[in-house]
């Protein structure tokens, strides 16, 4: 069985309005162009882009994710934009994998077009021996296509702000992978297991009552975030870890791996949103703050527009809470770790050196610690 992970953000459908204010852009040249040297990068766009990218993602992990922090990159991005690959941070089984290029420094290189296919977002990460030679093998690979060719596959991302947090998204799979453990647990058992997202999907459509059951609980856990009264709100909890036993013993005897795929991506896919929520946070602190970085000449900024506030409750952002077939796991993991946040229980540190342990046993803990 072929053991490739390929970890990718998926359906982004906002509806965004921006419009753009370019009155800062010569006073925050410097600001940027400093932090392209810092990273020792070209003089580009695309450089001015990631490194912005690079530096909010250094506020989201003060604000949010410490460890997300200790690192200025988590290891190879590719950024694909028209005819050209450009390679930041390139490690060497990349380079290896290329026939021409040309270097700027050890943080940058630029190539042709390392594949034909026309939308990226996602980490490249395979386990399996016989891609021993492709420049993912057992060494995740960031890869994202310009905001301009994102914007004609999602046209509601009409930002270069709003291509960063899905960025921001895809950095912080990085940073999971980066966690021996974590990366353990994905090459086995999750990576050799017969049932993985797609396989999920396959099971709402075979099966109408799985969805309302995941919805279901969803809204307990919406509900309990959203309730001032803490013992309505630990019974709305313990009403949620209830129902999702019930469902979890319905469909083991079908589907005996269910409840450990479906833990690893919660825990995956909700992490990763919870640091793209935070990302948005940081940007709505940059739209009302008038001395903030912008990026120097690029037609894509839109000065925080879309991010004046962000409310979950508004279109352009409930797609984070929703439990959709395809990602209801991003969902449920999310509003799982912003009831722990509420809860004030410390979860993080531990969250990818135990990936075995699935969000939902932190919880369980904080409910059986009501009746120690």
């Amino acid at each position: 069985m072929k053991k490739t992970l390929i970890l990718i953000i998926l359906g982004l459908v906002t509806i965004l309005s921006a419009c753009q204010n370019q009155k800062k852009d010569s006073q925050e040249s410097s600001k940027n162009l400093k932090s392209e040297n810092q990273f020792n990068l070209p003089d580009s766009l695309s450089s001015r882009r990631i490194a912005f990218v690079l530096n909010l993602k250094q506020k989201v992990a003060e604000k949010a994710w410490p460890g997300f922090g200790e690192k200025n990159t988590e290891g190879t991005l590719i950024y694909f934009n028209g005819n050209n690959s450009e390679v930041f941070f390139p490690n060497a089984l990349v380079i290896k994998t290329l026939d021409e290029y040309t270097q700027y420094g050890e943080n940058y290189l630029l190539t042709s077009r390392t594949d034909s296919i026309p939308y990226h977002m996602e980490n490249m990460l395979s386990f399996d021996e016989s891609d021993a030679s492709r420049f993912f093998y057992d060494s995740p690979v960031e890869q994202y296509s310009s905001v301009e060719e994102i914007g004609n596959y999602i046209p509601s991302v009409e930002s270069t702000e709003m291509w960063s947090t899905m960025v921001i998204h895809e950095m912080f799979h990085h940073y999971q992978l980066n966690n021996k453990n974590y990366k353990t647990y994905a090459k086995s058992p999750i990576s050799g297991l017969a049932l993985n997202p797609n396989t999920l999907i396959s099971l709402f459509k075979e099966d109408q009552n799985f969805l309302p059951m995941i919805q279901s609980e969803n809204e307990y856990l919406m509900q309990a975030l959203s309730e001032e009264d803490t013992i309505v709100r630990d019974e709305l909890i313990s009403k949620y870890l209830n129902a999702r036993e019930s469902r979890i013993q319905l469909y083991s005897e079908a589907y005996p791996d269910l409840e450990q795929v479906e833990n690893f991506y919660v825990i995956q896919e909700g992490s990763a949103r919870y640091i793209e929520y935070e990302s948005m946070l940081i940007l709505s602190d940059y739209a009302n703050n008038s001395n903030s970085t912008v990026i120097a000449n690029d037609p894509m900024f839109k000065s925080y527009s879309e991010f004046k506030e962000v409310n979950l409750s508004d279109k352009a952002f409930d797609y984070l809470t929703y439990a959709s077939p395809s990602t209801y796991y991003y969902a449920i993991g999310f509003n799982m770790m912003r009831l722990l946040d509420e809860l004030k229980v410390e979860y993080k540190s531990k969250l990818l050196n135990n990936p075995d342990i699935g969000l939902h046993n932190y919880l369980e803990d904080y409910i059986n610690a009501l009746t120690d």
